[in-house]
C-alpha cells in the first residue's frame, strides 16, 4: 500500500484561532497516525506533505520511523518540475500559449521561470511549482495561482499581528 497525505497540517492551521478545536483535531490526528504505525507491515511507502512543521505537537509520536525529506538532496526535485521536465512535458502546450500571449518561446520560458521557478531544496536545483504550472497552461495567464488557492490564512494573520523586520 502506498499512502499519500497532502496538507496534513490543515486541521491544525485552520483552527489556530480556536484552540479547543485545534486540540481536538490534534487528538484525532494522533489517533489516525497511531493506526498507521500499526499498519506498518502493509505500507510500502508513506508521503506526508504540509506547509508547516509542527515539531512540538505530538501527532506523530507513535509514528517514530518518519524521515523528514525537506532538505534531503536525494529528494530535492521530488515535488516540483525541473527545467528539463518542463521543457519535455509541456512543449506541446507552448505554441498555443506563445500565440495567445504574443510571446516568443524564449520570452515565454523566461517569464515562466520568473513567475514559477522559485523553489530549491538543495541550494542547486530549482523546481517549478506544479500547481502553478498546470494552472498557467490552462489559464494562459501569469497569476499567483498557488497563493490564490492555498495560502494558509495563518500567514497573513500572524504577520499582521507581529512586527516583522526585513532588515
Amino acid at each position: 500500500v502506498v499512502l499519500l497525505i497532502d496538507e496534513y497540517d490543515k486541521p491544525l492551521i485552520d483552527y489556530l484561532d480556536n484552540i479547543p478545536q485545534a486540540k481536538a483535531n490534534q487528538q484525532t490526528m494522533k489517533t489516525f497516525y497511531s493506526v498507521l504505525k500499526d499498519s506498518d507491515p502493509y505500507l510500502e511507502f508513506l508521503l506526508i506533505t504540509g506547509v508547516s512543521k509542527f515539531s512540538r505537537v505530538s501527532i506523530f509520536s507513535d509514528l517514530n520511523n518518519l524521515f523528514d525529506l525537506t532538505f534531503d538532496r536525494s529528494a530535492s526535485t521530488l515535488l516540483g518540475y525541473t527545467q528539463t521536465e518542463l521543457e519535455h512535458y509541456f512543449t506541446p502546450y507552448m505554441p498555443e500559449t506563445e500565440s495567445y500571449l504574443g510571446l516568443s518561446r524564449e520570452a515565454l520560458q523566461a517569464k515562466i521561470r520568473e513567475w514559477y521557478n522559485g523553489y530549491s531544496w538543495d541550494l542547486r536545483t530549482r523546481v517549478y511549482n506544479p500547481y502553478s504550472i498546470l494552472s498557467f497552461f490552462q489559464a494562459q495567464a501569469f497569476r499567483n495561482f498557488w497563493f490564490e488557492s492555498g495560502t494558509p490564512t495563518f500567514l497573513p494573520v500572524d504577520a499582521s499581528q507581529k512586527s516583522v523586520s526585513t532588515g
